[in-house]
């Protein structure tokens, strides 16, 4: 057998003891990259932080991935390049300086994602929708179905998810909510949100259920809507 010239150096028996650093250093191989060709969904760095509890390493995983990129495409209007209420990209020109004496501009523009952003602050708002253990994309999209059937358009239920982004983990039970009582959940998110400064509008809630029901306080919460 033939062997190398630093292997023809070393004393009889010693070859094996080194053969460790004599052989060719193991293939490395990329890590899994997110998009291109292999096909893995895309997440924003800034909201792997939001899976810490679940994730505590923050690694790439597929599975909560994925929920973020359909929950991209729910709060789309389906078959429009355009979220509800805006386009998809804004143009962003901090990053931008015009000189006083020549008048050009240094530095770049970039174009935000509306998307992602939207998403990024429904997850900052609601975490567990980017966990596989209680989150599941089919049910997302089952709730925004049921949410645009019952309040006749899928802008209102984009609406409402945006105000409540919890109703897409709710499903099914949907189906035994009417308008009113899917519109008082999302208001009853927007008074959790403003805090202390409304509790006077939950305390004047609380009185009307008393004095004129349930469906006085319902038209109160489609009133303010």
């Amino acid at each position: 057998a033939q062997h190398s010239p630093v292997a023809n150096m070393l004393l009889p028996g010693s070859t094996l003891l080194l053969a460790p650093l004599l052989a060719p250093p193991p293939a490395r191989h990329a890590p899994p990259a997110m998009g291109g060709y292999t096909g893995l969904p895309r997440m924003p760095v800034k909201a792997w932080p939001l899976t810490r509890r679940w994730n505590p390493t923050l690694e790439y995983r597929e599975n909560i991935a994925t929920l973020w990129r359909d929950l991209e495409t729910l709060y789309a209007v389906e078959g429009s390049t355009s979220i509800a209420g805006g386009g998809v990209v804004r143009l962003d020109a901090s990053r931008s300086v015009k000189g006083d004496k020549t008048g050009l501009s240094r530095g770049l523009n970039r174009a935000v994602d509306l998307r992602a952003e939207l998403v990024y602050e429904m997850a900052r708002r609601e975490p567990s929708l980017l966990n596989p253990a209680v989150s599941n994309r089919f049910v997302f999209a089952e709730s925004k179905r049921l949410l645009a059937l019952k309040l006749g358009s899928e802008e209102e239920a984009i609406e409402v998810m945006r105000h409540d982004p919890s109703i897409l983990q709710a499903g099914d039970a949907i189906e035994g909510l009417g308008v009113a009582q899917i519109r008082g959940r999302a208001f009853a998110a927007r008074l959790r949100r403003a805090g202390p400064p409304v509790l006077a509008a939950a305390l004047l809630a609380a009185a009307a259920a008393a004095y004129l029901g349930p469906e006085g306080v319902a038209f109160m919460m489609i009133a303010d809507w």
